[in-house]
């Protein structure tokens, strides 16, 4: 390996969501691997996490149990939580964005050494968050008129 590559970790989707307590209904493949993905950005349905290494760190450490990101029946989607089982605990500062935008839901820090896990119930799998500062964010599109995207 060389001094500028990366070293690559992965787990299965199924490892995730047994962790995580939740049930698939079936459709997913359970072994496929998903990345850690570290200071990028990622999207899950209808958010997206964006890397953010100047903002404040999140400081409420997330719950054996998980944290709500966003609960499908206040969103007309699927529900977002965000785990994490490896390392030192993650943190999540859940956002009380009532500003312009109302896209901001918190703001997620992954310390070295550990993975934030977003789970995305029930059929649509999971995202590996590896070390640092990010925003997750409701996104929206342009169509005939500015809207929140569709889960």
């Amino acid at each position: 390996m060389h001094a500028t590559d990366k070293e690559i970790h992965m787990t299965t989707l199924g490892n995730i969501l047994d962790r995580a307590g939740v049930d698939t209904l079936g459709v997913l493949d359970a072994q496929v691997d998903v990345p850690v993905l570290t200071g990028c950005a990622q999207a899950q349905g209808d958010l997206i996490v964006l890397f953010r290494p100047n903002r404040p760190a999140a400081t409420t450490a997330i719950p054996a149990a998980g944290a709500l990101v966003v609960r499908a029946e206040s969103a007309g989607g699927n529900t977002h939580s965000l785990h994490s089982f490896d390392g030192p605990g993650c943190y999540w500062d859940a956002s009380d964005d009532g500003g312009r935008s109302g896209l901001l839901l918190g703001t997620l820090t992954v310390p070295d050494g550990a993975t934030a896990y977003m789970v995305h119930t029930e059929e649509h799998g999971a995202n590996a968050i590896g070390a640092g500062t990010y925003e997750i964010r409701r996104q929206r599109e342009q169509a005939d008129e500015i809207r929140m995207v569709a889960d």
